[in-house]
């Protein structure tokens, strides 16, 4: 929850009561997310002022068919390829090809990192029948890339940019090394590496990133490692420092592309929550790619200009403040924010700074801290103008909700995702829904503001249910209301007043009647727990 002089009750926001969720409903993970839109970026937010036309579900069915039929095609073209490899008895050309068409059933744009490497040129040494099946993949899945980059423009001028960028994240699959995707995803070439233009300049200044002490002069590692510290121009020992540091005044800053930590617990813990906040950021802006900018930016971005998406200024870092001790978060807030004890983690509009402590009874939980950052990153998309506040006369749960859905963020073997529908808030949201018949109607949802939800005597289940409705307005039918979802968040965030205090309702953004919507998000939610609750049996009865 973001405030301005508001506290945030964040702790009495979490599912659990007054129902201790059973077992059944949160034993198990389901592989049910969809790919979402890649784009590494941070610009100025130009807001819409005109409303946004309804989109026609229908017209994304048509393409995602056609879509179908690119995938059938390369599918076929691969079997072909393998059984070609199976009759000259090249095994591993059955083995790998086999595995790419696996991966391709199951396809989720998100869970493939991109490599930082250049693909090398396959070795003329290679057995003249390797390289002939070697060269001929990678000739198919360079058509494949080029077939999606160019229907990824049809979908965007279709405007669908969502699932236009899901269809570029696809093509740097099959070609990593595809320039004008390169391009759109914020890469430049160095040497034989991809690499963000922030990295190439640190390179440049002779900067390396060490994992455990973060941005050093490539010579002061070596020193650092041997337990030596740099601080005012003069060496000391780690015990030095972290005794200097102690003092929040003299914490440790670590500055990263998009972040600037300052923390009294320690370097190594700095760095590592810089390490997480810059997934989480890279994975936000692949997101909500919609959302930073406008229908001619994108256009102008896949037709091939120069990435319009830099940061304008080098010292625009998101700061948040990481305290060692719950007593120091709390001696810091207490005089601002007189209920701040029942937080962990607060964004204040204000000084736009996120605050957090450590924890030990919670390592390794970032719910918080991802919860905050969403806010963070949404508001600061605009570093200009006054300080505004958003959801105050209406739709104040898609504030909340969509940074309730991204505490669900997570990492599995470098992939990054959000939306896993066993996390404990979407748990909580369909026990409310379906089992407690908790639920309030979107349109009376939808015309409570700020503090009409936050002064709710029914503040957690409404938590929960704008939860629910975020997964749902993100996941529902392959991604059919993402946009229209992400067009309202635009305008609730606006640095427009009018538009800010008069979005459009979620209603004429997808061109559904709120009497539709509550009874589909009903029946996404009990497809969704009856497909949970098979996935369980089927577990359980596996020898």
């Amino acid at each position: 929850m973001p405030v301005t002089q508001q506290q945030h009750l964040r702790n009495s926001l979490l599912p659990g009561s007054p129902h201790q969720e059973p077992a059944e409903w949160s034993a198990w993970h389901c592989r049910l997310y969809r790919g979402f839109c890649l784009l590494t970026l941070v610009v100025i937010l130009f807001s819409h002022s005109e409303c946004v036309q309804a989109q026609n579900p229908r017209a994304l069915e048509t393409y995602q068919k056609q879509y179908q039929i690119l995938q059938a095609d390369f599918r076929n073209k691969l079997i072909q390829l393998a059984q070609n490899c199976q009759r000259e008895q090249q095994q591993a050309g059955v083995e790998t090809i086999t595995e790419i068409i696996k991966e391709l059933q199951e396809f989720d744009p998100q869970a493939n990192p991109l490599p930082r490497e250049v693909r090398p040129d396959l070795p003329v040494s290679l057995p003249a029948s390797e390289r002939s099946w070697r060269l001929k993949l990678r000739n198919l899945q360079e058509e494949q890339a080029n077939d999606l980059f160019v229907f990824s423009r049809k979908v965007l001028h279709a405007d669908f940019p969502s699932y236009a960028y899901d269809l570029i994240l696809e093509t740097a699959y099959h070609n990593p090394d595809h320039r004008s995707v390169r391009q759109i995803l914020g890469y430049v070439r160095n040497g034989d590496e991809w690499v963000t233009p922030f990295e190439k300049e640190m390179h440049d200044r002779k900067q390396q990133w060490h994992p455990q002490y973060g941005w050093l002069p490539a010579t002061h590692i070596a020193r650092y490692e041997q337990g030596e510290r740099y601080v005012n121009g003069r060496w000391k020992s780690a015990a030095q420092e972290a005794e200097i540091r102690r003092d929040f005044r003299n914490a440790w800053e670590i500055k990263t592309e998009h972040f600037l930590i300052k923390t009294n617990h320690s370097l190594e813990m700095g760095v590592k929550l810089a390490t997480e906040m810059e997934d989480f950021h890279r994975y936000f802006h692949q997101t909500f790619a919609a959302f930073f900018n406008t229908p001619e930016q994108m256009q102008k971005l896949f037709e091939g200009a120069r990435n319009p998406f830099q940061r304008r200024n080098k010292n625009d870092q998101h700061v948040m403040h990481y305290y060692s001790t719950r007593e120091e978060y709390l001696q810091r807030l207490q005089k601002d924010i007189p209920q701040i004890s029942l937080t962990h983690g607060i964004y204040l509009f204000g000084d736009r700074i996120s605050h957090f402590y450590h924890r030990p009874d919670a390592e390794g939980d970032l719910g918080t801290l991802y919860h905050e950052a969403t806010h963070q990153l949404f508001y600061e998309s605009s570093f200009q103008g006054r300080n505004r506040q958003v959801g105050e006369k209406n739709h104040f749960w898609a504030i909340e909700g969509i940074a309730c859905y991204m505490e669900s963020f997570e990492k599995q073997n470098k992939k990054l995702r959000a939306g896993n529908p066993n996390h404990i808030r979407f748990n909580a949201a369909r026990y409310r829904l379906l089992k407690d018949e908790y639920y309030i109607p979107l349109e009376t949802f939808a015309a409570m503001g700020r503090n009409a939800f936050q002064t709710s005597p029914n503040i957690s289940p409404n938590y929960s249910q704008a939860s629910g409705l975020s997964h749902f307005f993100m996941h529902a039918s392959r991604g059919e209301y993402r946009d229209a979802f992400i067009n309202q968040l635009t305008q609730l965030y606006s640095v427009n007043s009018r538009v800010r205090n008069n979005p459009q309702s979620i209603e004429e953004l997808t061109g559904l009647s709120y009497t539709d919507l509550d009874r589909q998000y009903r029946e996404y939610s009990a497809s969704l727990q009856k497909a949970l609750n098979e996935r369980a049996l089927s577990l359980q009865s596996r020898p």
